[in-house]
């Protein structure tokens, strides 16, 4: 069995056909054998988050269990944004590319995000874990960097899970012990101009700066081989 994690979408809905098809036809794709967890942040930023949704929502419940998407912090903004509509939650909904994935809901003729969008988004897991790797949106911090409150606890809060970030990538990451390595979205090094995954022993940081960048691609890697799948825009 193959498990491809594909990072930050930010409704690229372009380059996740191209990736899909790329993983179909030159992967040889098989969701009866295969798995393939999506890391979160699939809204915001680009043309076409409506169709990224309607397309992984549909994948999720055609192949339960073989295809996984995970909640990031962007599916959170917007989930606070529509629940609590407080005016902190609207202002850092608008500033982080919600009005691109509103403008995508109303070119689909809604006036809002639908109830049942909504609550998919509010039902998906913050983790998921399978022999040999625990994923995540966000890297999973060690107990130094951890918040007072959190530290010594067993379980990572929602904050962790979705919002950890540092600019030090290795050092910032747990070491989920036992040979288990950690993948996750959340961070980019565009600033770097690097547009491509980041390999560590223990982690892997998969995300490409897709929908950040006009430039940068989506990727899936098999998390196994460490083999990167590029949609190039």
């Amino acid at each position: 069995m193959r498990i491809f994690a594909i990072p930050d979408i930010h409704g690229r809905l372009d380059l996740l056909r191209k990736l899909w098809e790329k993983l179909q036809t030159e992967k040889n794709l098989d969701l009866e054998r295969d798995k393939v967890v999506f890391l979160g942040d699939m809204v915001d930023r680009g043309d076409d988050s409506y169709g990224v949704i309607c397309f992984i929502k549909k994948l999720t419940e055609d192949h339960p269990g073989r295809v996984i998407a995970l909640a990031g912090n962007h599916e959170w903004i917007n989930i606070m944004r529509f629940t609590r509509g407080l005016r902190e939650d609207i202002e850092l909904f608008e500033w982080n590319g919600g009005i691109q994935t509103m403008d995508s809901y109303h070119r689909a003729g809604y006036s809002s995000i639908p109830h049942d969008h909504l609550k998919w988004m509010s039902d998906l897991p913050l983790k998921h874990e399978e022999p040999g790797f625990f994923f995540s949106h966000a890297p999973v911090p060690k107990e130094s960097y951890r918040n007072v409150l959190n530290k010594g606890t067993n379980e990572f809060t929602p904050e962790e899970l979705t919002w950890t970030y540092h600019p030090d990538e290795f050092g910032v990451a747990r070491d989920h012990g036992n040979g288990v390595v950690g993948v996750c979205g959340h961070i980019h090094q565009l600033r770097k101009g690097i547009m491509q995954p980041r390999f560590y022993e223990h982690y892997i940081y998969a995300d490409s700066g897709c929908g950040c960048s006009p430039k940068a691609p989506l990727v899936a890697i098999d998390v196994t081989s460490r083999e990167v799948v590029f949609a190039w825009p």
